[in-house]
């Protein structure tokens, strides 16, 4: 840390970096009346232009790669108008870290160029698409603080693996996204940067510790961006922001040289990176381009696994797990996964009611492989930073978590290959294509106050991949009620009687989660893009 600059200093200088990247004409006025739902302001603040608030507003990652194809748009004005709402964006809901506007702007006017002098050259898969990545990713010349005065002021020198693949294959990156300090919290809030809040409604977590991105695709500043998830780190703020979101198996989306809070010997539950999208076909897409690109070239930890273009004819058989038999879901989330049970029963879909074996015996494997060195190196970069934990942090309470042996570590591997087993036994005797459940028993909470992750995390303990549909909002009709409806725990009492009234969390969004066997990535696509036809009458392809 530079001379004698405090924390506070340091991220003001970040601060004022950042807001200074974003013109003038791109700022909305002081004296615009805001409600907690913010999702109508980029329409409505006079900051778009008609065109720029139809390219934003209507068109997913698909549809923009297509219009840029036919040059309806070209990929400058997409570009422009994405940086634009991501400026907006950033000034409602606290979402950016890292902008870099101008020069994705100056990218896509070459990739018009380029085109208009090569017009018979095919264009790459991705050309003109504006993506936008969590905080993590390395940009040679950018900050990747991930919330820590540490990292501050330490640009990168090298792109890590998956910004390279996409550039390679033809993407406009232009902005990074917030998270929590350490990423260990689901809750996007730092010294750095201050805390990032949730457009549906201001007085809710965005979550995390993806969830600057959360925020930004909600308010659709960006139609296609990548998390990291290692224990619901995508899905969460994806619940949370009403999105898509998918965590792959590891070793299929390039990870490689991103910004961690780990020791990179650190061995255990892998973490992944994934999409995070305003359709579950984009989700799919960024899946069937990133395998079909050989990413293995670009990351040595990528499976040589081909999208292999396959459909299946008869219709999935699903299971569907109403709670995990530790955390009892709110009325509205229960309701949720009831609705969307049956509307894949009316649909002709066979749907199976099951039981989660083993749940708790997972989950405390899991925590502690997430804390084999008893977190002590992410300690040492708090201390390094002279910074505060912030409150979410303090409430994960590092310190005391105990460090393992390496008895307890191989002890925690034979528990965990036990369980692999067990699932693998409970998939197959179902005879199962599919598992729908909650993506947690709570939507978006007030701040600081995200509990159970069992939901999001059995899956990264299990390496299956798990995407999230948003379903709907809260409503009026779901109503609070007795405490004797928490069937398990005094943990499972006290997250459950935070849901105190319909108006704490008005237009929280709502979401299933659809769970599919390991490295079965392409056939949990097409299951997603099967389940969000039918609840959502949405477009598979």
């Amino acid at each position: 840390m530079a001379g004698d600059k405090t924390y506070i200093d340091i991220s003001r200088a970040k601060c004022e970096q950042r807001d200074r990247l974003i013109r003038d004409e791109w700022k909305i006025s002081q004296k615009l009346a805001l409600g907690n739902n913010v999702l109508e302001v980029p329409r409505t603040c006079g900051v778009l232009s008609e065109r720029e608030i139809n390219i934003t507003e209507y068109n997913d990652a698909l549809d923009i790669i297509e219009r840029i194809r036919q040059q309806v748009y070209t990929a400058e004005e997409v570009a422009l108008a994405f940086c634009k709402r991501a400026a907006i964006a950033q000034q409602l809901t606290n979402c950016l870290t890292e902008i870099f506007f101008e020069e994705a702007i100056e990218r896509a006017r070459q990739l018009d160029k380029e085109r208009a002098v090569n017009p018979s050259t095919p264009l790459k898969p991705l050309h003109g698409l504006p993506i936008s990545l969590k905080d993590s990713f390395n940009i040679p010349g950018l900050d990747s603080t991930i919330g820590m005065t540490y990292f501050a002021n330490k640009p990168a020198t090298e792109y890590s693996a998956l910004p390279k693949l996409l550039l390679d294959l033809g993407a406009v990156l232009y902005c990074k996204t917030n998270v929590p300090q350490t990423m260990m919290t689901a809750d996007s809030d730092n010294n750095v940067f201050g805390r990032t809040l949730n457009p549906s409604n201001l007085k809710l977590t965005a979550g995390g510790s993806s969830g600057g991105e959360g925020s930004l695709i909600a308010m659709k500043g960006s139609v296609l961006g990548i998390g990291t998830d290692i224990a619901g780190s995508i899905r969460i703020p994806s619940v949370c922001n009403g999105i898509y979101g998918a965590r792959p198996s590891s070793g299929i989306v390039p990870f490689a040289g991103q910004q961690s809070p780990e020791d990179p010997g650190m061995p255990g539950i892998e973490v992944v990176a994934g999409p995070m999208a305003i359709s579950m076909r984009a989700c799919s897409f960024f899946m069937k381009t990133i395998m079909s690109a050989e990413p293995w070239r670009y990351d040595s930890s990528c499976l040589h696994l081909r999208w292999q273009g396959q459909l299946n004819s008869r219709k999935p058989r699903i299971g569907v797990v109403f709670d995990d038999g530790l955390y009892t879901p709110f009325p509205p989330v229960r309701r949720a996964i009831q609705e969307a049970a049956q509307k894949l029963r009316d649909s002709g879909v066979d749907v199976v009611e099951l039981r989660l074996p083993n749940v708790a015996e997972a989950v405390g494997i899991t925590y502690g492989m997430f804390a084999l060195d008893g977190c002590q190196f992410v300690q040492d970069l708090i201390k390094a930073g002279k910074e505060p934990e912030v409150e979410s942090v303090k409430r994960v309470n590092l310190a005391a978590i105990p460090k393992s042996s390496l008895q307890d570590y191989m002890d925690l591997n034979a528990g965990r290959r036990k369980l692999q087993a067990v699932y693998h036994d409970f998939w197959l005797g179902n005879n199962l294509d599919a598992l729908i459940l909650p993506p947690a028993p709570q939507t978006a909470t007030p701040f600081d106050e995200w509990g159970p992750i069992s939901y999001t995390m059995l899956w990264n303990f299990l390496d299956y991949p798990a995407t999230i549909i948003p379903t709907g909002r809260v409503q009026e009709s779901d109503v609070v009620d007795g405490e004797e409806s928490a069937l398990y725990s005094e943990a499972d009492l006290k997250n459950y009687k935070l849901y105190d009234s319909t108006e704490t969390y008005r237009d929280a969004p709502l979401s299933i989660q659809v769970v599919g066997m390991r490295q079965e990535d392409e056939a949990l696509a097409e299951i997603a893009g099967l389940v969000d036809s039918i609840l959502n009458h949405s477009e598979t392809g």
